[in-house]
């Protein structure tokens, strides 16, 4: 029994998707599987209507994160409202692994843990086969990433290749550890490139690297560099890419850790990459601060990382969090001395609003707020074009 599929293809989630995509291809009891594309809410409901009209019933997959968690509620509900037991409610993503049971008590039928190319298709056979699936969570399964592909060609869903999966450095306010572990995972350079002549059969002519990390590819700890691993990737993609393809690294949707911003990343940047822009991640300006979110770097060495990247020719985007827990007036002003010496040496700031992510060591701590003062400092320097994005 075919059931088909709804991905709720949101800007938030799309990797993911595109990454189950991928793994649904590889099984080959699936690969005909129909699935549709929702960019939005009205979307999804529509092509869900549609389904159960013609089928009698669909599945609607979504991936959420703890900001799209009250959002996603109301979607859920207007579903089982609508279609009842029609409609197979599938929910992944970060915030359902990490608080399964409210996912599942807010109407979904299927909640997915953690890595899920696995589990996916095993629960799509499942639907198939005609079992009953309701009020069911899945365990994360660590998956080897060359088992997979980071998007559907197929199916049109493209996306970045993901070169490496899990963080070292567990900081207090992100869940990619506790999901994904803190020991890392690589594909391997063959799998990769696969995916790159993928992208070129196609014509699409950019190919995103997408890292935790950026520099940590081929690291046995993520900590130390592994720069002969990175230039043999850099070297083969570009070996394999037709001249006017460009390869983007170290840039959205990652960023490379200030300490691992040296001569010998840069000098690779500058043989095999195109981008003309790094997104580096600092956080705070506050020693205090950066010690209690444990990220392992000082500020010294984001100073220091903006600087040199400014002297190769590079522009730069520079995160930081407001409102961490505990941050005072005084760290505030050191984060703010900072960013101006940044910004005056050609860094743009993008700022965030700490917001407690289940799991984390900052999960019960209240939501961040943006002072008057950091305010009235992030308008002045927008207004002299510091600011990648307002808040």
């Amino acid at each position: 029994m075919t059931i088909p599929i709804v991905f709720y293809y949101h800007r938030l989630n799309c990797y993911s998707f595109n990454a189950l995509a991928g793994a649904v291809d590889a099984d080959p009891s699936l690969s005909a599987l129909p699935v549709d594309i929702a960019l939005d809410a009205q979307q999804l409901h529509s092509l869900v209507a549609s389904r159960v009209s013609r089928h009698n019933r669909a599945a609607a997959a979504l991936s959420i994160m703890t900001c799209q968690f009250p959002e996603m509620s109301r979607v859920i509900g207007r579903l089982r409202s609508d279609f009842g037991e029609k409609v197979t409610i599938l929910a992944g993503g970060p915030h359902a692994t990490a608080r399964p049971h409210e996912v599942l008590a807010s109407g979904a039928d299927v909640v997915f843990r953690g890595e899920s190319e696995i589990t996916f298709p095993e629960v799509l056979g499942r639907m198939a086969a005609g079992m009953d699936l309701q009020n069911l969570q899945t365990p994360s399964r660590r998956v080897n990433l060359d088992a997979f592909c980071s998007f559907s060609p197929g199916r049109g869903m493209f996306g970045p290749i993901e070169i490496t999966r899990g963080c070292a450095f567990a900081c207090s306010y992100c869940q990619t550890s506790h999901i994904f572990g803190a020991g890392l995972r690589h594909r391997s350079i063959g799998n990769i490139v696969r995916q790159a002549e993928a992208l070129r059969s196609v014509n699409r002519k950019v190919v995103r690297l997408l890292s935790p990390n950026a520099f940590s590819f081929g690291s046995s700890d993520g900590r130390q560099l592994n720069c002969g691993a990175m230039r043999e990737l850099l070297s083969a993609l570009r070996s394999t890419l037709p001249p006017k393809s460009k390869i983007i690294f170290a840039h959205f949707p990652s960023e490379a850790r200030p300490e691992h911003v040296t001569r010998e990343t840069l000098d690779l940047l500058k043989e095999f990459a195109d981008n003309d822009e790094i997104v580096i991640g600092a956080q705070s300006g506050s020693p205090r601060i950066l010690e209690a979110c444990h990220r392992s770097h000082d500020v010294d060495s984001v100073v220091r990382a903006v600087t040199l990247a400014r002297k190769y020719g590079y522009k730069i985007i520079v995160d930081f969090i407001f409102g961490l827990p505990g941050e005072t007036a005084a760290d505030l002003r050191q984060t703010l001395a900072v960013i101006e010496d940044l910004v005056r040496v050609g860094a743009r700031i993008h700022p965030h609003i700490f917001a407690p992510l289940p799991q984390t060591p900052f999960e019960d701590q209240p939501s961040g707020e943006i002072s008057p003062m950091v305010k009235d400092a992030l308008e002045k320097l927008d207004s002299r074009g510091g600011i990648y994005a307002m808040i």
